[in-house]
């Protein structure tokens, strides 16, 4: 959509310009804090959203449209399996969205993200995607025997579903961000494109940013990631589930 450059106003192409945004699409989904670190003012980048909003909104949508189910599947949600927790979360984990999941050790967060990484392979009718994860690693080795185990489980509760659950988690061992952002930028694009993967799972994030003495820097990377899983969900219509550990917890303030 090169047009949509083309047709923008002078503030808002030098803008469009700095960030190598060629699209309406993707100048929505560039966080406006991206935008202000390349010397952009807040007015030229709200006249770039604007204009970019009014690319792609749409007068009016059909119920034929509605009734759709690739239109539909756009905001799905990922059951927990759990009534309880679908109850609290209005569904389950949404796609096309990042979801952080924090708590102190052994709170029981990576078997929770086992439990969603077979969910996520069930069909759409028992609060599935139908469709495989990709498991990003940053502290610990995957728990494989756990899976294993918990692969069972789920065997006996839907003997209908003929699947092979651990051939459908597709695991990433990362130790520093430089890795973590590679493989996001490089690496899932065409796994997921290949595998049809619709959740993604990173545990934990914050433990290769912990490690960094330039906080500028940091920030900058740590956003560099979240725009990169946001366009991710975007394109594949998938979840996106961040964990971090609780480091110390007061009555007022939680640090992680």
């Amino acid at each position: 959509m090169a047009e949509f450059v083309d047709n923008l106003p002078d503030e808002a192409k030098l803008v469009a310009d700095k960030a190598k945004i060629k699209s309406a699409d993707q100048a929505i989904l560039t966080p406006t804090a991206h935008l202000l670190l390349q010397e952009s003012s807040p007015h030229d980048i709200y006249v770039l959203k604007s204009s970019a909003a009014k690319v792609v909104a749409k007068e009016s949508i059909k119920v034929s449209d509605l009734l759709d189910l690739p239109y539909c599947m756009k905001w799905a949600r990922l059951s927990f399996g759990c009534e309880a927790l679908d109850k609290c979360t209005q569904g389950g984990i949404a796609t096309r969205g990042i979801t952080e999941i924090c708590g102190v050790a052994g709170s029981g967060k990576t078997q929770l993200l086992l439990q969603l990484s077979l969910m996520s392979q069930l069909p759409l009718e028992f609060g599935g995607l139908g469709a495989g994860v990709a498991f990003i690693c940053t502290e610990h080795a995957f728990p494989s025997k756990r899976l294993h185990e918990l692969s069972k489980t789920f065997t006996q509760k839907y003997p209908s579903i003929n699947i092979n659950y651990l051939a459908q988690v597709h695991v990433q061992q990362i130790h520093n961000s430089e890795q973590l952002l590679k493989c996001c930028a490089e690496h899932l694009p065409p796994l997921m494109a290949s595998e049809r993967i619709r959740l993604i799972i990173i545990d934990s994030v914050a433990a290769v940013f912990r490690t960094y003495s330039d906080f500028i820097q940091r920030a900058r990377d740590m956003r560099k990631l979240a725009n990169c899983l946001l366009n991710l969900g975007d394109r594949y219509n998938c979840a996106v589930i961040c964990v971090n550990q609780v480091s110390y917890c007061s009555e007022q303030y939680i640090f992680l």
